[in-house]
């Protein structure tokens, strides 16, 4: 769109909105699935840091998208993006600009607790069985979540990796503005 948008096309916008989508996707997906294999798999239910990491995912799901958006200008742009432009360019601006990967980021924070909970979910279905018949069998307990428990719960995986793109493309707006 040109002009206040007045002229320039819808085409434009749709473009960006894939391409924001997509490496929102990229950055969100494999976060959210590692977090929920560490939650699940590695960490006791009981330690500080479990508890640390899901009071931040439950917190992360009640923020509104525009505080998101703020979020993001404040700390990816002019954190990130000006520390990078000190240390890379001397101060030039570059990178402190608002930009796709900027607003990818934010809208991959926006999407990661539902990443998270429903890998989390998902994991959690896979009958205890499976991973002792594993183990029992020799694997250990990296070959055994990559070889039995994450094909096994892959479509529930899939699933929260539909509903966080569906959820990240509905905010694309409030986060572009």
């Amino acid at each position: 769109p040109k002009r206040g948008m007045t002229e320039g096309g819808i085409f434009p916008a749709i473009v960006g909105t894939v391409a924001l989508t997509l490496l929102m996707t990229v950055a969100a997906t494999p976060a959210g699935v590692a977090t929920a294999v560490y939650l699940t798999e590695y960490a006791s239910s009981r330690g500080t840091l479990t508890r640390i990491v899901r009071l931040c995912i439950a917190n992360l799901a009640g923020i509104p998208s525009i505080v998101f958006g703020l979020f993001g200008l404040g700390f990816f742009i002019a954190t990130v993006g000006k520390g990078g432009d000190d240390v890379a360019f001397g101060g030039r601006v570059t990178y402190a600009l608002p930009c796709l990967i900027w607003a990818a980021l934010t809208l991959a924070l926006l999407t990661l607790p539902v990443v998270v909970v429903s890998t989390e979910e998902a994991l959690r279905a896979v009958p205890r069985e499976l991973r002792d018949a594993s183990l029992a069998l020799g694997a250990t307990q990296f070959q055994t979540i990559v070889r039995v428990v994450l094909p096994e719960a892959a479509s529930g995986i899939l699933t929260g990796g539909i509903l966080a793109v569906s959820r990240g493309a509905g905010e694309v707006a409030p986060i572009m503005f």
